[in-house]
């Protein structure tokens, strides 16, 4: 029986073999479609007297299934709860009618298994998974507001334990395949090559080598399930679920809520129930966003169609090793490319040579590579002072000082030893794109790639089209991102691109601030408590003043007054401080450990303004008011078009709260109308910087939000 993505086949001893691939797509999701033809072999399969087993496996070579289809995830917090409830029961009846088959039925996983694909296997009797490195198994459904709704909340902590299923449950942490049959999710491994040949002979009747826990742990287990371990297991998984999602996200508390209600609930009153908490988490505001987020960075991975790179990327090179230079570097060869790290100076050559060492042996240390997988891409970076060394180079990305004249003389440099075609890209955070490409000799090949500090562990790259940039080059430096892992976001030329446009009216509110007497850590609490990962004042010294005065310059010297330094930028500039990298900055830190020690002294003596106490919503609209009205800039100048790209970008650049759905996505949660009148009240009492942009004016007349 062929359908277009699933496959029904009978193999000797009846055993039938149901491939699942979503034809024109890398990846299999579960959607309306799949369901349609998987409940219609189904069917088929009930109807024979034939099959013996039953094996359920993947025609994709690195992906069982990648969990629902995210469009008909939105489509659906758009409805009624009760529609999403009718979904879950159906899905749910689905894996139902799995489990319900009177033979052995093997869930046969090779790559991801995420989501809904997991909660299909867990629907079989068996599970093997491959040993691939590309096999993950996981239920990430609380990272988008809800939980799982198709049986997984049930039955994953039944079969694993109450302990390690809810973890897995909370966090949305996936497994490795050996991983997976150690907690007993899957009954026993095999490689890839021999996966589905094993599976043939799981469903016809082989006892699966399942792994046996200790003694210890199987007491551990049993203790913590009884009606006493739960409570004591309620009251310690509530305090750690609220310590780590402060209340703001409020999936994992109802996943707990629910599977230790329904412990010794029938299942199918358990089941019920499950669909009604989903139903109701799927469309409230945090679940909304989240979905909204995956979307966007789904969105975000298109290439633009017809377009390709107009080179093949084999060398990388890399200009200047300091911090920003050796982590691009890294990346890089950590991706699988030959890299050049150049410098002028064998010291600082030395230093970055050291520090991606270092990040190759941490990756060593956390067996997320062997060491002589480490020491090869070590191996494949060409540390020189030479620029005839970068001949060879496809691309090049310039990470040296921040100055217009310096990254216009290395290009022309590049350009005397390079003869062939190359990109060149630049990491400038705020400098100008578009005179950078005017300067050179293609301008159709330069681009920006503006990487985040730290390179290895911040996801967001911006791309930046200059005027002149060819959509070849854009689409070279789109994918030379991704395939470094980073998720991309496209932006026009501007000062400040988008990410730090729109970060730096928070940080000129939180220094006027400072200035009129609102304590440093009063600041920082209230930008917290909305959901910022740090507050501004601790942000700054974590980036560095120098950095952010730089910035703030920048921007003044592009906007206009209205982002005029605040003084204490002058003494900051004077005085050199540099933030926690110099030891003291806005905070001053202790030497040893690096841990905060109070506000510089310094800085508590520029501020002349007596002490001022505001309420923490009052602190908020001061910080995070100029941060959507330069958003809103953003998109009226054209910076960039998409809302959902710059909320991307803000939530990867800067941690701004994903539960918000990012700037913008919070201006639609307050309102058009309210955010209008907030802004322009505190434009007259606090300032230009607050004048609300024309594009908020228009949509609050009309009603509109920035989603339509």
């Amino acid at each position: 029986m062929t359908n277009k993505i699933v496959t029904l086949n009978m193999l000797p001893g009846g055993i039938a073999h149901v491939v699942i691939d979503t034809p024109d797509s890398k990846l299999n999701v579960l959607s309306q479609a799949f369901f349609s033809e998987f409940t219609a072999v189904l069917s088929d399969l009930e109807a024979r007297t034939d099959v013996k087993g039953l094996v359920i496996s993947s025609g994709k070579d690195d992906n069982f299934f990648a969990g629902a289809d995210v469009k008909e995830i939105r489509f659906l917090q758009s409805q009624p709860s009760k529609q999403i409830y009718d979904a879950t029961m159906h899905g749910r009846g689905v894996f139902n009618r799995i489990a319900a088959l009177p033979y052995p039925t093997v869930a046969a996983i090779n790559g991801t298994c995420l989501g809904g694909g997991l909660e299909l296997s867990l629907g079989c009797k068996i599970r093997i998974a491959s040993t691939s490195p590309k096999t993950s198994l996981g239920l990430p459904e609380t990272q988008l507001g809800f939980l799982p709704g198709w049986g997984g909340s049930i039955r994953l902590p039944k079969l694993i334990g109450l302990q390690q299923g809810f973890q897995m449950i909370s966090t949305g942490s996936r497994v490795d395949g050996l991983k997976a049959w150690r907690l007993g999710l899957v009954d026993e491994t095999a490689v890839p090559t021999d996966l589905i040949k094993r599976a043939v002979e799981l469903a016809s009747g082989a006892k699966p080598k399942r792994f046996q826990k200790p003694f210890k742990q199987r007491m551990i287990d049993a203790g913590i399930e009884t009606s006493a371990g739960r409570a004591v297991f309620a009251k310690m998984a509530t305090k750690m679920v609220l310590a780590q999602t402060k209340g703001k996200y409020p999936a994992p508390l109802e996943a707990l809520k629910l599977i230790l209600k329904t412990w010794n609930m029938p299942q199918e009153k358990a089941f019920e129930m499950e669909s009604l908490i989903f139903s109701r988490l799927a469309v409230s505001s945090v679940s909304r966003a989240l979905v909204g987020i995956l979307f966007a960075e789904t969105e975000s991975k298109r290439m633009p169609e017809g377009v390709k790179p107009a080179i093949s990327v084999k060398t990388v090179g890399v200009l200047g090793a300091g911090v920003m230079g050796a982590g691009i570097a890294q990346a890089a060869a950590y991706a699988g490319y030959a890299v050049v790290l150049k410098d002028i100076d064998q010291a600082a050559l030395d230093k970055g040579m050291a520090g991606i060492k270092a990040l190759f042996d941490g990756l060593v240390a956390k067996r997320k590579m062997s060491q002589v997988e480490a020491d090869m891409k070590y191996g494949a970076i060409k540390a020189t002072v030479n620029y005839a060394d970068m001949a060879d180079c496809d691309l090049v990305i310039e990470a040296v000082v921040e100055k217009m004249a310096v990254k216009k003389a290395v290009l022309a440099e590049l350009e005397k030893v390079i003869t062939k075609p190359f990109v060149f890209a630049s990491n400038t955070s705020s400098l100008s794109m578009d005179e950078m490409a005017k300067a050179a000799r293609t301008p159709a090949n330069v681009v920006g790639l503006h990487f985040f500090n730290p390179v290895h562990k911040m996801k967001l790259v911006e791309v930046v089209k200059a005027e002149d940039s060819s959509a070849e080059t854009v689409a070279l430096a789109k994918a030379f991102g991704m395939r470094l892992g980073k998720t991309t976001v496209v932006t026009n030329d501007g000062p400040g691109f988008v990410v730090n446009r729109v970060l730096s009216p928070y940080m000129k509110e939180a220094f006027t601030l400072l200035l009129e007497g609102v304590s440093a850590d009063d600041i920082d609490k209230a930008a917290t408590k909305f959901g910022m990962p740090m507050g501004p004042i601790a942000l700054m010294d974590e980036v560095g003043l120098d950095i952010v005065a730089h910035v703030i310059d920048v921007m003044h010297a592009a906007l206009g007054e209205r982002l005029a330094p605040p003084a204490m930028i002058a003494m900051i500039k004077s005085t050199k401080l540099l933030g926690k990298k110099g030891g003291k900055g806005l905070y001053l830190y202790d030497p040893k450990t690096g841990r905060r020690a109070g506000i510089n002294p310094d800085i508590a003596a520029a501020i002349t303004a007596a002490p001022k106490v505001m309420t923490v919503g009052a602190i908020q609209d001061r910080l995070f008011l100029p941060m959507v009205n330069e958003a809103a800039l953003c998109l009226q100048e054209g910076i960039i078009t998409d809302p959902s790209q710059l909320d991307l970008a803000m939530i990867f650049g800067t941690g701004f709260a994903p539960f918000l759905g990012g700037v913008l996505g919070y201006a639609d949660q307050v309102g058009m109308r309210t955010i209008q009148q907030k802004l322009q009240y505190l434009s007259q009492v606090a300032g230009d910087n607050y004048k609300p942009a024309q594009l908020i004016v228009d949509k609050a007349k009309r009603g509109e939000a920035f989603y339509g």
